[in-house]
């Protein structure tokens, strides 16, 4: 179990104390916390509550690779001497609550799925305040249901960040690491783990609960970094997933094919957008044969529709049915104004990440004290 953590002294015992709780013998894992760079009380509360910490002091000779998180996480794993031994590596972020049943469901489904490469658990939000912090949280509730639990039954769910387990011999020791190199790394592996053929699985009935952004700052700089982070995977593995996908058909390529097109969510609307400038600008200037060999007008079309179907079954149809009974109409339709608002936000950011994707920084953001 790896917590790599920042400044986290406020929240760093909440998963530490919900993993000493954990309904699964206490000999077949190991809790280590990551204070890298940590200037505050992080490491001493760490140790207090029981866990092993790794700082940046533990073994200078350590080569780091990649940015951000993952090169944290990767430090970490090679500070720990016998790391091979274990089976899976798992990892929580400094914040989260943690079920009981969490590990106990994780062992249970690498039994039952023969040891896939990678495992999801639910992921579920601390209720915090305005339309970025409740959009985030019924995208969290939508994805559960309408996304990872059919794509898991074809071992295509998605890796969230937190919660979730990789397989130390098919995964990590190939590699000699947490060695994916992106600004989100938990996409990157998927993606990788999904297009060799291997299977990541999702558990409905264990979960972790993170913190969402409530302040308009704070969200700005994390959802531009994992945005951009996005837009890297597509630039890694949009082209295998198109000429996969035409080749050699099957489930699996074409969910890489879809993943990589929506983690870009702007991509498909800066393609309009230029294919019109383009045409505008430089139309008169050839025939209408290479017009259409650049790009057709009736796919621009298309990829327009196409959008306002997917946002409106997105935003509004899924939503609906999922808060409906338990909200009630008005709340709910609330709830989905929020999420309307909070998907206009999101295409800003994206558009901003896209054209500035180079910029391959990871913007550290601390957590509060929120309750339990």
């Amino acid at each position: 179990m790896l917590i790599p953590a920042m400044e986290e002294e406020n929240v760093i015992h909440i998963p530490i104390d919900d993993l000493n709780r954990q309904k699964y013998p206490s000999k077949l894992f190991k809790t280590y916390v990551i204070a890298d760079k940590c200037h505050d009380r992080t490491a001493e509360i760490a140790r207090m509550h029981g866990a092993n910490v790794v700082t940046e002091r533990t073994d200078q000779n350590i080569k780091r690779h990649g940015v951000g998180k993952s090169n944290t996480i990767d430090y970490g794993l090679h500070c720990i001497k016998d790391w091979h031994s274990f089976d899976y590596l798992v990892i929580i972020d400094s914040d989260n609550d943690v079920s009981d049943n969490f590990l106990q469901r994780m062992n249970d489904y690498a039994i039952e799925f023969n040891d896939p490469e990678a495992i999801q658990s639910s992921l579920e939000s601390k209720h915090g305040h305005g339309f970025i912090n409740h959009g985030l949280n019924m995208s969290f509730i939508r994805s559960n249901f309408f996304q990872q639990l059919p794509e898991s039954k074809h071992g295509c769910a998605s890796l969230l960040g937190t919660g979730f387990a990789s397989n130390i011999k098919k995964v990590i020791e190939p590699i000699d690491g947490f060695r994916f190199h992106t600004l989100t790394e938990d996409a990157y592996e998927e993606l990788s783990i999904i297009s060799s053929g291997g299977d990541v699985k999702f558990i409905p009935d264990c979960y972790v609960v993170n913190e969402n952004y409530s302040r308009f700052g704070q969200a700005s700089k994390g959802l531009t970094r994992w945005s951009r982070g996005a837009f890297q995977c597509f630039l890694y593995f949009f082209n295998w997933a198109l000429s996969h996908a035409i080749i050699n058909p099957n489930y699996k390529s074409f969910h890489v094919l879809c993943r990589t097109s929506t983690l870009s969510k702007m991509t498909q609307l800066i393609i309009i957008w230029g294919a019109w400038a383009w045409n505008y600008i430089f139309g008169v200037a050839f025939s209408s044969n290479i017009q259409i060999l650049i790009y057709p007008s009736w796919f621009q079309y298309i990829m327009l529709l196409a959008s306002l179907v997917m946002t409106f079954n997105i935003v509004i149809v899924e939503n609906w049915y999922l808060l409906k009974p338990k909200y009630g109409c008005v709340k709910t339709t609330l709830l989905i104004i929020n999420a309307y608002f909070f998907q206009m936000f999101y295409n800003i950011i994206n558009l901003y990440a896209i054209v500035t994707f180079w910029e391959n920084k990871w913007i550290v953001s601390t957590h509060g004290k929120e309750a339990r």
